[in-house]
């Protein structure tokens, strides 16, 4: 997926099944700082920060819709 026109506070699906809320994105758009939402199976990460590779975004989350970029 192409990051570099993600902003911060954009909403974004992952493909393990996570929501995330874009932190911020790297220099060299390989990778975004995210904080998790809402997890698949690992409800510990909830609330925290990660850094999550482009490749495994899969959506961006508007409202109630969902467009996907790959």
């Amino acid at each position: 997926m192409n990051v570099e026109k993600l902003q911060p506070k954009t909403t974004i699906g992952l493909a393990d099944g996570s929501l995330c809320e874009v932190v911020e994105v790297s220099s060299d758009n390989s990778q975004v700082k995210v904080r998790y939402i809402d997890t698949m199976g690992q409800p510990q990460l909830v609330g925290t920060e990660g850094l999550v590779d482009a490749d495994e975004i899969l959506t961006v989350i508007e409202g109630t819709h969902a467009e996907g970029l790959a």
